[in-house]
């Protein structure tokens, strides 16, 4: 049995690899205690609550909007581009810790002009989006553009009595444009080929290599500890993989973790080539 096939044996299909004791985030930072108590009788501490609570929540819709973008559709008119012919395994890690996460996927894609039928010259894509900053930064953006005056103005304009506005409310009281533009700069995304970056291939190769049993009753008695567990984090991970095996009916398999171990081992399988490449191209 090969160390992948360990890793995936000590889990099964829709198996969730929990690591319970995920550390809790710190609180949010209060408003700044040079502000007044109230702007035209809505509590400061509500407005502040109520955007920096959208701000938060935008880093997961705009990283995966950046993802989105990378796509590539299925069909083109243009005989240049590149077009998605398979979908491959994609994962997503959520974190309790702001702005923390990763998407990615692997895609089989081919050029339009090899047409739509047996077409060649198909390669692996890999695509991903990650925000190169920390929660700091995300609050440093509710610092500068915190505005209680314009906000109390805004909700006010709207209908919104102040007594609406809890700490459940959110609102980016008109602020989406420049509150996007700030997010999106943090955000890196990478867009690679095997045909630039083999490691790419190297990844969807090692996956293919892996032999799962898809048995309900559990690792077998012979089977090897599992890797120790990562460090206590509030990482939801997500790994989703089409398996193709089957031609006559579609079977997925999704791997979910709070920082297991064996995760993490597959995870360096799989993606920890298309690093190597990404980090020290070939020449």
């Amino acid at each position: 049995m090969t160390r992948l096939q360990s890793i995936l044996t000590a889990c099964t299909v829709f198996l969730s690899c929990s690591f319970t004791d995920a550390s809790v985030p710190p609180p949010p930072p209060p408003p700044p205690a040079d502000l007044p108590e109230a702007y035209d009788g809505y509590a400061t501490e509500s407005l502040w609550y109520a955007y920096l609570f959208w701000v938060r929540g935008e880093t997961i819709t705009r990283r995966e909007a950046a993802f989105e973008a990378l796509r590539l559709p299925g069909y083109s008119d243009d005989e240049t581009a590149w077009r998605t012919e398979l979908e491959g395994p994609s994962y997503s890690a959520i974190s309790w810790w702001i702005p923390n996460g990763i998407l990615f996927a692997f895609d089989e894609v081919c050029p339009v002009s090899a047409g739509y039928t047996n077409p060649r010259g198909c390669l692996w894509r890999y695509r991903s989006a990650v925000f190169e900053a920390r929660e700091r930064d995300i609050h440093a953006i509710v610092y500068d553009t915190f505005d209680g005056e314009t906000f109390a103005a805004h909700l006010a304009e709207q209908g919104v009595p102040p007594d609406a506005v809890t700490r459940d409310y959110s609102s980016d009281f008109g602020q989406a444009a420049e509150v996007h533009a700030r997010l999106d700069v943090m955000i890196v995304t990478q867009d690679v080929r095997a045909d630039t970056c083999p490691g790419v291939r190297d990844g969807i190769e090692a996956l293919a290599r892996i032999s799962l049993p898809l048995s309900p009753y559990g690792p077998p008695d012979d089977m090897p500890p599992p890797p120790p567990p990562a460090p206590p984090s509030g990482d939801s991970q997500t790994l989703t993989i089409p398996a193709g095996y089957f031609p006559d009916m579609d079977v997925t398999i999704t791997i979910e973790s709070n920082g297991a171990g064996s995760m993490r081992s597959l995870m360096d399988a799989l993606v920890g080539p298309v690093r190597a490449c990404i980090d020290s191209p070939p020449d």
